[in-house]
Formats: C-alpha cells, structure tokens, sequence
C-alpha cells in the first residue's frame, strides 16, 4: 500500500469517527430534551409556514446558484442557468459530507474538466464564496457582545477570527506563497514532476461588493428559514437575537470540522433557543426541523444533480 493510499484510508477514518461523534453527540441532546417522550410535538407544526420555510431554502440555493453564475462570469468563462444549477446544486453534496467543507472543491474541478476553465481560478471563485460566507456569519454571531460572552464562545469567535486573518493574509501574500512553493518545490525530488505554475487571479473591488451582496442575501434568506420554522412551531422570537444564536451554531459546527456539523449545530442552536425562552421539547423539534430542510432536503437535491454532473463531465468541455 502506498503513502498516499494510507493517508486517504486515515482521512476516511477520521471522518468517519467524527461524524460518529457527531451523532452521539446530536442523540444526547435528543434524549435530554425530552422530544422522544413527546413526539406528537413534531405534527404540531403549521404546514403552510413549513411549506413557506422550504420556499425560504429554496431562495437561498437560487442565491448560490446566481453567485456562482456571477463569479463565472467575472472570471471569463459564461455558463447558462441549467450549468450553472448543474454545478452549484450537485456541490452542496460534496460540501456537506467533508468536514469543513472541503468538498466544494468540487466546483472547481467541475469548471475545470467541463468548461476548461483553469483550476486555480475556481478556487479563487470559491474563496470568494466560503470567506464572505464567514465574514458575515462571524459579524452576525459578533453580536452575542451585547447580550453576555461564555468562555465556549469567546473561544470560538476567536478562532474564527484567526480564520479570517489568515485567509485575508493568504489572499493578500498569494503571489509571495505561490512563488515561494514553486521555488521550493524545485528542490524537493519528490516535487519536482509537480507543477507549480500557479496564479491567482484577484476580482476588481467593485465586483467583489457584487459578491458580498448576493451572499447577504443567501444567508439572509437562511436566517429567515429558521425563523418561520420557530413561528411553524408557535413561537415569535426576535430575528435579531435568533439571527446571532443561529450564525454561531453554524460556526460552531464549521470548527467541529464534524461532516455537517451533525450534533453540534443542533446542540448548540438548541441550548440557545431554550435560552430565548423556548420550551427544551420544542427547542429540539424546531432545530431538527429546521435541519431537515435547511441541510438534509438540500443534500438530497445535491445527490440528485450530481448525477447529472457526472454525465456533464463525461461529456467534456463546452
């Protein structure tokens, strides 16, 4: 067995193990709350709110379509709407099976073998995405300040924010590495057969403010979904507040590095509903059906479209 083979069987193993973990965790918290005794709550929820929530998940995979569409174009490469749903859709599933998302690579190697499109530049497509995705989620969870700060989630925040500062860090000192790695890797024998002919291509300012507009958007949309989810279930609790509990359940499931986050969003978003004053019983049934759509009904779409991605790619290039 080679050294490569050896490292994939132990990233299989730790992401097993972890998303493991995850589930002991999510089934802790189910049994604590008491939902399994009282189940009949999850029928209680109003159907046309939860119909309106789904239209809410939909609004925001429209929004991550429409980014993607966009970054296409900014990159020189025009994609139609069907390619475009194609790539971004399918993505969600990759995405949400790898611990901190590492999946999403998956777009770039989709532009890359069906459109041609250099690698690098999805990748540069895709920082786009996941660091505005951060940045607004860590302003909006920044908003705890306000309310009271626990050991767990100044830890957290703080983490994030290291984060942050070095993925703008790496993206203002890209061309520095990449000339670096590409020196260094000519001294390396085992590198040398590599090629590190690698650049970076950097969006124009006012197209950058185009991205951070969609996603707010995006998230905007995922903010109200589980919004509507808690009224669904009877209970009208403040956006605001709720909008900073749910962004730092998030994160807290991104630092996990847990697959989805199972377990420790659904812990976290659960302990703070009840501290909003929601009943435990009820906190868990709005979470999880919350979670269904928001996160499960979606990776069912990206199963679905990553079979029609597998036939676009064998189809070759556009």
């Amino acid at each position: 067995m080679s050294v490569m083979d050896t490292i994939r069987e132990n990233k299989q193993m730790l992401r097993l193990i972890l998303f493991c973990a995850g589930l002991v965790i999510l089934g802790y918290f189910i049994a604590k709350s008491g939902i399994l005794e009282n189940y009949q709550i999850l029928f209680s929820v109003n159907i046309p709110l939860y119909l309106l929530a789904i239209s809410s998940t939909l609004a925001v995979v429209f929004f991550r379509i429409y980014r993607w569409k966009y970054l296409c174009s900014q990159y020189g490469t025009t994609i139609s709407w069907k390619e475009a749903s194609v790539v971004s859709v399918s993505s969600l599933f990759y995405a949400n099976i790898t611990p901190g998302k590492i999946g999403d690579i998956y777009k770039a190697y989709f532009m890359q073998k069906g459109h041609g499109m250099c690698l690098t530049d999805g990748i540069s497509m895709i920082f786009y995405e996941r660091f505005f995705e951060l940045v607004i989620l860590f302003f909006a969870a920044c908003g705890i300040a306000f309310i009271q700060l626990r050991g767990i989630t100044v830890i957290m925040l703080e983490a994030i924010a290291i984060i942050l500062a070095l993925l703008l860090l790496f993206y203002h000192k890209i061309d520095l590495i990449l000339h670096t790695v590409k020196r260094l890797s000519g001294q390396i024998p085992a590198l040398k057969r590599i090629s590190f002919d690698l650049q970076i291509r950097k969006m124009p300012f006012s197209k950058i403010v185009g991205v951070l507009v969609i996603t707010i958007f995006s998230l905007g949309f995922d903010f109200l979904q589980i919004w509507i989810v808690a009224l669904a279930f009877g209970y009208l609790l403040n956006p605001i507040l709720l909008t900073i509990f749910f962004s730092l359940s998030i994160l807290a499931g991104l630092v996990s590095q847990i697959p989805l986050g199972v377990g420790v969003t659904e812990g976290s978003l659960s302990y703070f509903l009840t501290f909003m004053g929601v009943a435990s019983t009820d906190s868990i049934a709005i979470v999880l059906s919350s979670r269904l759509i928001s996160m499960y009904f979606v990776m069912v779409l990206g199963f679905i479209f990553s079979k029609f991605a597998s036939d676009r790619l064998i189809e070759g290039p556009a």
